[in-house]
């Protein structure tokens, strides 16, 4: 016998209704802290980075350089994390 699937609202209510609040907090070393949960926000006082960063890799190009389907360009620069690229050039 197949049990029906909860409808999400329904499955919410069951979950929050038998959670229980955590009253306990305790300070521990940053590097014995794995697998545990903060009990409070940490905010940091200064920027980091300090500039605006991509959260992945990727490549950029003008689209006034695409004449066609299949333009190959160069890459023209390597930007390492930490670092800020020159704007890019034509071509």
């Amino acid at each position: 016998m197949t049990a029906a699937m909860l409808a999400f609202d329904e499955a919410l209510d069951r979950l929050l209704a038998a959670a229980q609040p955590v009253a306990e907090r305790e300070e521990v070393a940053t590097l014995a802290c794995g697998r545990r949960v903060l009990a409070l926000d940490v905010v940091s006082a200064i920027d980091v980075p300090p500039r605006d960063v991509s959260m992945m890799d990727g490549y950029a190009l003008r689209c006034a350089d695409i004449a066609a389907p299949g333009t190959t360009l160069p890459a023209s620069q390597r930007i390492p994390a930490g670092s800020v690229g020159a704007p890019l050039a034509p071509g």
